[in-house]
């Protein structure tokens, strides 16, 4: 079994170690562009909340725990320590499960051709999963945020990487609400690649734009604590709130900036250099930093006699948590989660928008204003798609996501376009999932979490 043990150190005791190389910013940029890229793969990761199915609270660790070792004794699947914990199982094609600080189960699909492979591999593990579940009292929910549990209520996971961001992220600037962010949240993601720089930047510009809409369209997250409450996808106004350095980094006007010139990866990593660190590992153990410097500021002097190498600035920005996130390929993070079903609508979407050219989608959308995405990002998590667009009353969230689903409708073969059926439903009776439950009249965790699973659920 792999272990990774790590132990945490003070100031006081840290060795005086230097590098032999100093890391450059030449040596940042080689991450992203050192790899083949293949920009026709998707890839999936998908949360769902773990729940007692008796209670509706958070399932307990040591229940999940179980979950995932008889999980991986019958797919003989590796699992992964996080000291003497287990924090999940991966396969031998690099597809694995993972836990969250508050146990959300998240499912990572290693990057697939299409959505016919990705669907195959999500029925069959989700099966397993939900079926091994259903022995310990458990079910996992596809929903935006912890409808019931408080953060009280939630015991934050035992992995050292929680702890330091559990005392250290709510004390940042406009940070208050990352206790939730860790605890309560659960989302869908979908990573795509890209060919070179050029197409990076038309692919960061254009997902970066159309983010919003697509937020509002999967608002999933109107009950929280129990109630009802003012938006529609609760879990994004809390993503709004966990730290203005590190969440949401490119607004604030920094777009302009961003992508003032097609060089968008040195662009990107001075953004990401100008985040505070969290935390650095060191030979198997953890050294806090708890946001006392930059990394632009470790790059240059070092912290308590370590200096940067390329490991410690993947790890920072692993730690930065903007809604579409570049590594050496883009990760698009902001949707609330749902059903498989819905996730797989959600790949779909992306599968046929990659199969057009980002420079002419940003064409296509050029009616819409860089300088309003935190105004569009903020209206989506309140109302969903049910917003104007500033300075064109004529135009909602709707007629914006309509665009975008004929585009990847037209791009799509027939048989992939049977995924989006899901996503045509909302458009046409203009209701979100959020509108839906509303509609209802479903107010309280208990009828949400019956009615998300005895009838979203059955669907699948």
């Amino acid at each position: 079994m792999q272990k990774t043990i790590l132990k945490q150190e003070t100031k006081e005791n840290l060795p005086r170690k230097q590098n032999n190389k100093k890391l450059s910013f030449k040596d940042i940029e080689s991450f992203y562009l050192n790899k083949k890229h293949n920009d026709s793969l998707l890839g999936l990761e998908y949360e769902r909340l773990s729940l007692d199915r008796t209670t509706f609270k958070n399932a307990s660790y040591s229940t999940v725990e179980k979950i995932i070792q008889d999980f991986s004794t019958s797919q003989s699947w590796e699992l992964i320590y996080d000291s003497s914990i287990i924090i999940g199982a991966k396969s031998k094609n690099n597809t694995s499960i993972s836990l969250e600080p508050g146990c959300q189960l998240e499912l990572s699909i290693s990057p697939k051709q299409n959505v016919f492979d990705i669907q195959l591999e999500l029925n069959k593990i989700i099966e397993i999963l939900d079926s091994i579940a259903l022995n310990y009292n458990v079910i996992f929910l596809g929903y935006g945020i912890s409808p019931l549990s408080t953060i009280q209520e939630i015991q934050i996971l035992n992995k050292k990487r929680y702890e330091i961001m559990n005392n250290y992220l709510p004390s940042a600037n406009y940070g208050e609400l990352c206790p939730k962010m860790m605890r309560q949240s659960a989302g869908i993601q979908i990573n795509i690649d890209f060919k070179n720089q050029n197409d990076l930047y038309y692919k960061l510009k254009f997902y970066n734009l159309i983010m919003p809409f697509l937020n509002g369209l999967f608002s999933n997250s109107p009950i929280e604590n129990n109630v009802l409450g003012e938006y529609k996808s609760y879990r994004s106004h809390v993503w709004h709130f966990c730290g203005s350095q590190r969440c949401n980094f490119f607004y604030k006007n920094v777009f302009k900036k961003l992508f003032q010139k097609k060089n968008i990866i040195k662009n990107y990593i001075q953004e990401v250099l100008n985040v505070p660190m969290v935390y650095i590992e060191k030979e198997g153990k953890i050294i806090p930093i708890n946001g006392k410097i930059t990394f632009d500021e470790y790059l240059k002097k070092g912290y308590c006699g370590y200096f940067a190498t390329l490991e410690d600035y993947i790890l920072h920005q692993s730690l930065c948590f903007p809604d579409v996130r570049l590594k050496n390929y883009i990760e698009i993070r902001n949707h609330d989660s749902s059903n498989p079903k819905m996730a797989l609508a959600l790949c779909a979407l992306y599968s046929g928008l990659m199969k057009c050219s980002s420079d002419w989608l940003l064409e296509q959308f050029k009616f819409l204003n860089f300088n309003d995405i935190d105004f569009y990002s903020k209206e989506a998590a309140e109302n969903g798609l049910d917003f104007k667009i500033k300075e064109k009353s004529n135009i909602d969230g709707w007629m914006v996501v309509e665009k975008i689903f004929n585009i990847s409708k037209s791009a799509l073969i027939q048989n992939e376009r049977i995924y989006l059926e899901p996503i045509l439903e909302m458009i046409n009776s203009r209701k979100t999932q959020a509108d839906i439950l509303i509609d209802y009249n479903i107010n309280n965790a208990f009828d949400l979490i019956e009615f998300n699973y005895e009838k979203m659920l059955r669907k699948f």
